[in-house]
């Protein structure tokens, strides 16, 4: 995929179609529109634009980093993208700016500028479906969560199960709610099985919410580099046990539950960047 930094590396005869939208905010239908015109435009040149949401709106709720919509994108087999800042695209939109072809708008994308309301009702759908955990169905590919493993209290690696901490790579990113998962990882372009947890760990009487995935079969220093979690199924709550070794215990059958829901392969139709459903 060609990737362009700014509007002024674009030749826009090479293009007949802009296809824009706030893909931070991407969910199924969306998804399988830009399908649709990948589909239907074999004969046709469009420029996929991402118009990016303002790290200072506090009502934008990022459902995608752009770090991971330019991977969907990829496995999309889209071959053109450019990442823009809403006031900028509605300027080179105008008569007078540089664009004069065909435009799609999609994602909560108008004519009037961005609603946020896509993200919004994302939310609002699964605020009461926590026990569950079916996000996958409401966007199409199992929810990812992309940033670097950063130095945690190494606790997890005392009990047997060594955990990467992840700290998003986008401040506004929706965080699953808090409770242990079965997903998946992936880094350097292999995936791996895993158990996620996210909270404030109770028993060892801590308060910061974290991010840390158990990988199963891995045992690299992997400190500073970036991976990806992929949350498939949701385990239990988050406990407070009444010692370590009972946490341990407990860690065991989750373990096993996460082994069990992981090698049930049937959902999966592709795992390059995406796990899409």
């Amino acid at each position: 995929m060609r990737i362009f930094q700014n509007f002024e590396q674009v030749n826009t005869k090479d293009y007949s179609r802009i296809v824009a939208g706030a893909y931070f905010q991407l969910q199924k239908n969306c998804l399988m529109r830009i399908r649709e015109i990948l589909s239907s435009s074999e004969k046709e040149t469009w420029l996929l634009v991402d118009v990016e949401h303002e790290n200072s709106a506090s009502d934008l709720n990022v459902i995608l980093s752009k770090n991971e919509r330019i991977k969907l994108f990829e496995q999309l087999g889209v071959d053109s993208y450019l990442s823009i800042s809403t006031e900028k695209f509605f300027d080179v939109l105008k008569p007078t700016g540089q664009f004069h072809m065909k435009v799609n708008l999609l994602c909560g994308l108008t004519e009037t500028g961005l609603n946020p309301k896509s993200g919004r009702e994302f939310l609002c759908a699964l605020s009461n479906k926590t026990r569950y955990f079916n996000w996958h169905k409401y966007l199409g590919f199992l929810y990812p969560l992309t940033g670097e493993v950063v130095y945690g209290n190494k606790i997890g690696r005392t009990l047997g199960y060594p955990t990467a901490n992840v700290r998003p790579d986008d401040s506004g990113k929706i965080i699953p709610p808090i409770g242990v998962y079965a997903g998946w990882v992936r880094h350097n372009n292999i995936w791996y099985k895993s158990m996620i947890n996210i909270g404030i760990r109770p028993t060892l009487d801590l308060e910061n919410v974290t991010i840390e995935a158990h990988i199963f079969d891995f045992s690299e220093d992997i400190y500073g580099e970036e991976i990806s979690i992929h949350f498939q199924s949701r385990i239990r709550d988050e406990m407070r046990f009444s010692s370590l070794e009972v946490l341990k215990d407990q860690l065991h059958t989750d373990q096993k539950v996460a082994l069990q829901l992981l090698n049930n392969k049937s959902l999966f139709h592709q795992k390059d960047n995406f796990i899409f459903l």
